[in-house]
């Protein structure tokens, strides 16, 4: 691996953690808060709607449909990241080449 690709995978990948980390905190805290201040009452009005929620992921236990999600879910991560990366690697090599 060149230089300039470890470079850009180290920064791609800081800034990555810096960005979605917050994301889960803020989801877990929402969560939290919204946890905290559910009563029995609001519950049960809404205990139909939670089962169908629940019953409505059936489908996500075919194994076929579980392999399809994950395999595009995984290229479209993965893929972005490459991507991300070779242009950060483009723009140090440009930075780079432009001083001398």
């Amino acid at each position: 691996m060149k230089k300039k690709e470890l470079i850009s995978r180290i920064i791609v990948f800081v800034l990555l953690v810096f960005t979605i980390s917050p994301m889960f905190t803020l989801y877990s805290i929402n969560r939290y808060n919204y946890g905290k201040n559910l009563n029995k009452e609001e519950y049960l009005k809404r205990f139909d709607q939670y089962k169908k929620e629940l019953l409505d992921l059936k489908k996500s236990t075919d194994f076929t449909y579980s392999l399809i999600t994950t395999f595009l879910g995984l290229l479209i991560i993965v893929g972005g990241y490459e991507i991300i990366i070779f242009i950060i690697k483009v723009i140090i090599t440009s930075k780079i080449t432009d001083k001398f």
